[in-house]
């Protein structure tokens, strides 16, 4: 049990370091003055994708973690650390969808008038 769960936050760790590469990336695109709307889509694809991989193992480790006898202090300090990947999701895929919707309201549809 102990090398699967070595080996299972070695892939974590992987799965961590993929998830924050592409966080930065959002961050970047979030930061610039006028953020190239038509690649969010696909960032949002790829953290999206990333942070399921990364839950998805952190469930298995988990549960190899609950079935140890100190078993406690080792899924406290784990959730901790898993929970602030979770945040970091959370808060990207949030600012994603507060630009498009600032960007939809601010479009100008004066050009478009119904004739009756």
């Amino acid at each position: 049990m102990t090398m699967d769960l070595t080996l299972l936050k070695t892939q974590r760790k992987s799965f961590r370091t993929s998830f924050t590469v592409c966080a930065k990336k959002i961050d970047d695109e979030l930061l610039k003055e006028a953020p190239e709307l038509t690649q969010l889509p696909s960032l949002k694809s790829q953290i999206s994708d990333k942070f399921a991989r990364l839950e998805t193992c952190q469930a298995e480790i988990t549960n190899l973690i609950l079935k140890t006898e100190d078993a406690e202090q080792a899924y406290e300090e784990d959730f901790l650390s898993a929970e602030k990947y979770r945040d970091n999701y959370i808060e990207l895929c949030s600012q994603i969808e507060q630009l498009y919707l600032k960007d939809s309201s601010t479009k100008d549809f004066s050009h478009l008038h119904v004739t009756t």
